[in-house]
């Protein structure tokens, strides 16, 4: 082998070296976003589950057995009476500072859940308020150790009644 075959070996092991290398990085990369899109789904999963879950039980403390028109008849917690789980929550507010840990989802994988449970402000339905009003909205968050940012989903629950 002379000199110049030497160099064209060279440049073809450089050239082959460096292809190698992109298509590792774009591999890399696309299992990243993949792996970032699954989590994510699987977190607004979690999420809704976690408010649809939250809607099914009554508006309020007070409003479980019967129906209230007063607002000062609400509840004056917003969180769990009287050291209920979570399997006795039987009211929306009782999802306020809720938290567990989900780790049954994906394999070797841990979701950390959260709620908050705020009053509404009626005019301006992204603004919360301490007063009382016929309106709650819960947001859930969702994070995880291998997801790059935290999933979080509010929704409102308004209270109706009709005579």
């Amino acid at each position: 082998m002379n000199t110049g075959q030497t160099l064209l070996a060279l440049g073809a092991l450089v050239l082959l070296s460096s292809m190698v290398l992109r298509f590792n990085r774009a591999v890399l990369t696309t299992d990243e976003v993949m792996y970032n899109s699954k989590f994510n789904v699987l977190a607004a999963s979690l999420c809704t589950s976690l408010i649809d879950e939250a809607k099914q039980k009554a508006f309020d403390e007070a409003t479980t057995e019967t129906a209230i028109s007063d607002l000062s008849k609400l509840s004056a917690t917003m969180q769990a009476e009287g050291g209920e789980d979570y399997d006795e929550f039987d009211d929306f507010d009782d999802f306020h500072n809720y938290y567990r840990v989900d780790s049954t989802s994906i394999p070797h994988e841990t979701f950390y859940i959260s709620s908050k449970v705020t009053y509404v402000d009626v005019t301006n339905p992204i603004k919360t308020t301490t007063s009382k009003t016929w309106h709650k909205m819960i947001t859930v968050t969702v994070l995880g150790p291998s997801m790059k940012v935290p999933v979080q989903i509010s929704s409102i629950f308004s209270y109706w009644f009709f005579r």
